[in-house]
């Protein structure tokens, strides 16, 4: 199977983000994970929901226990459909705070499921880069895919790669060799750059009186 056809199975909904005010194709991807699961760092501050302009609407961040996280799409009760979601882990590598996400397609009932249809199979892709953690916003600053590109072609950035049939890289680097990679150029704002903000969403109560508000103002 090509290469290639792993980025459209991965279901990463973060491949549309690349609008007019980014200047970068894309995040890159990774076949194996910076963080192993006994990194994780607990990091409450994340839970609750959060709204992105790019990703259209309001996504919830949730504690799915063992220091493991879950950003997940949401919808009104009545839909049914699956939702799109990224399971993340957080943790420190020198100073830095960063993250390490895979896609996922869950259903209603909160039970993740496999793409189907005439895919022979689904490898679930890595994303990973810094997390900036605010009072009101958060940022996942994605390892920017057309940095890599060609810090791997002109020899700045060595590690381990595979080629796809375009002629592209995609990162096939163990934990060991990532982590060292993350934190050599954890500061590089070049590398990092690939910026998806969230801010953190009214909470219910609060959109039930803004709407209380909007009534009484209608009635005059």
């Amino acid at each position: 199977m090509r290469l290639g056809r792993f980025l459209v199975l991965a279901g990463l909904l973060l491949a549309a983000l690349s609008g007019p005010a980014s200047a970068s194709i894309g995040p890159a991807f990774s076949l194996q994970h910076l963080l192993k699961d006994t990194d994780c760092e607990a990091a409450p501050e994340l839970v609750g929901d959060w709204s992105s302009d790019d990703l259209n609407g309001v996504w919830s961040f949730q504690n799915l226990g063992d220091r493991k996280y879950r950003l997940i799409q949401k919808k009104e009760s009545s839909d049914n459909s699956n939702r799109m979601a990224f399971d993340i882990c957080v943790a420190h590598l020198g100073s830095y705070l960063f993250f390490d996400a895979t896609s996922q397609t869950v259903q209603s009932d909160g039970k993740k499921t496999l793409l189907g249809g005439d895919d022979d199979f689904w490898i679930p892709l890595h994303l990973f880069g810094r997390l900036d953690i605010e009072n009101d916003a958060i940022h996942f600053r994605l390892l920017d895919d057309t940095w890599l590109q060609d810090a791997l072609k002109a020899g700045r950035v060595h590690l381990t790669c595979a080629r796809d049939d375009e002629g592209g890289y995609i990162l096939t680097a163990p934990s060991s060799e990532l982590k060292q990679f993350a934190t050599l150029f954890a500061n590089d704002p070049r590398a990092f750059s690939f910026d998806e903000e969230f801010a953190r969403a009214p909470s219910e109560s609060a959109h039930q009186h803004q709407r209380f508000e909007n009534s009484e103002t209608s009635d005059h």
